[in-house]
């Protein structure tokens, strides 16, 4: 069966490529991808704030819907939809864009990132939110920082801050899983990352269902919310 007919039907919660990629207007997809080798691929907050702005751009130039985003020092973080069929050609636009600056500022030659970025698309509200929440402890479970909101190059700022200036990322779809309230919304996503941050959590990049346990994990600790939010709105696929 074609993986779009298995998540519209709900017979998966998302769905992981490394290779041949899904590229449909309306998908939401973690997006992953790393530095090559153990090789960083930001070495000043110049690089940070450049990948920052080439984010903006891509997200302006293709139609893109970011929730969430975490640049970690070897790898990168992203959540989002694009608004039309050109979900391949943005990604390829912003990694090579950036590689290009990266090698030529630091005078290296040869590939920055490890391979093709890899991509897990979710329609599952569950599995949505605990990709984002999982998102931003990244630096907490990187021994970085002790709280989330501490990390500069993330979007844990719009998650916790009711006057967050209007940004490319949109933290709404996400906080109105967990209230209809945003206020309330962001009180409860806190309260989640305080609590994901006392479980241990495998390394997405390393297991392709850690996620899935951690998330399973969280809701464990409060399956009433998890429940809730269940049941709210379903992530509609947009072909169905």
């Amino acid at each position: 069966m074609d993986p779009l007919d298995l998540i519209e039907t709900g017979k998966i919660r998302r769905f992981f490529r490394a290779t041949r990629k899904l590229d449909s207007p309306g998908i939401i997809s973690h997006i992953t991808q790393r530095a090559a080798g153990k090789e960083p691929l930001f070495l000043e907050d110049a690089d940070y704030l450049f990948m920052v702005w080439l984010l903006k751009e891509i997200a302006q130039n293709y139609s893109l819907k970011f929730y969430s985003f975490c640049l970690m020092p070897n790898h990168v973080h992203l959540l989002l939809s694009p608004e039309e069929k050109n979900l391949y050609d943005a990604m390829r636009d912003l990694f090579s864009r950036y590689a290009m600056k990266f090698n030529r500022k630091y005078q290296r030659k040869g590939h920055l990132f490890g391979g093709p970025y890899r991509q897990s698309v979710c329609f599952d509200n569950n599995y949505f939110l605990a990709v984002s929440l999982y998102i931003h402890l990244n630096p907490v479970k990187a021994l970085i920082v002790a709280d989330p909101i501490e990390y500069r190059w993330s979007s844990i700022g719009l998650y916790y801050n009711e006057n967050a200036p209007k940004s490319f990322v949109d933290p709404c779809l996400i906080l109105n899983l967990l209230s209809q309230h945003k206020e309330d919304g962001r009180r409860k996503y806190r309260t989640l990352l305080k609590l994901g941050s006392e479980i241990d959590a495998e390394h997405v990049l390393e297991q392709e269902d850690a996620i899935e346990r951690f998330g399973s994990k969280l809701s464990a600790l409060l399956p009433d919310l998890f429940k809730k939010v269940g049941q709210r709105k379903k992530l509609k696929p947009p072909w169905a």
